[in-house]
């Protein structure tokens, strides 16, 4: 059996949305279409058929216990009939041209999993820099005594905006992923 976190590069503890952008990212760099290697095509049918058997829970739970005991012949062949699915799916991909393999329901899973990240990050961002101004508008109201130095409230506002501006610039600017698996 082939190890499919060692195909999408991800540990066998990865949460879906690591599986997820992982997966969107091997497309992206061996589709066909964007890469015109010799494997980029087989490199690509194996990235699919990984994320077919890691994507779905109830499948990645079944392919984990395949893992860590013997297989039956019964498990066997049910394996093989999935892993041949996959692939013949992930063979009709690879001849899509790029643009039309996007309007796929896996990739526009991957997509919307991957936006759902950089959003949360810039609304993280946004806390980090709003946060501490609000709590030091609220000392305010302290007896002067025990008012924290403004200095104490900066810092952490400085990190928020200069994290939410490199996110930004990545993500309207470039136009790139804030997170990229490299």
């Amino acid at each position: 059996m082939k190890d499919y976190y060692i195909i999408l590069g991800v540990s066998r503890n990865a949460s879906n949305s690591d599986i997820k952008t992982a997966y969107r990212n091997g497309c992206k760099q061996f589709h066909p279409d964007k890469n015109a290697h010799p494997d980029a095509h087989l490199r690509f049918i194996e990235i699919h058929e990984a994320y077919e058997f890691l994507g779905d829970e109830k499948q990645r739970k079944a392919y984990d216990l395949s893992q860590n005991r013997k297989v039956t012949p019964r498990y066997q062949e049910y394996y093989q009939q999935k892993e041949h699915a996959a692939r013949s799916r992930a063979r009709e991909y690879a001849r899509q041209d790029f643009e039309q393999f996007k309007k796929s329901k896996y990739y526009k899973l991957a997509v919307g999993v991957n936006n759902g990240f950089n959003f949360l990050f810039l609304i993280i961002c946004l806390l980090i820099v709003v946060v501490p101004l609000y709590m030091y508008i609220l000392q305010q109201e302290l007896p002067e005594v025990e008012q924290r130095p403004f200095i104490g409230f900066l810092f952490p506002m400085l990190l928020g905006f200069a994290m939410g501006t490199w996110a930004c610039y990545y993500w309207f600017i470039k136009k790139q992923d804030i997170f990229t698996i490299s």
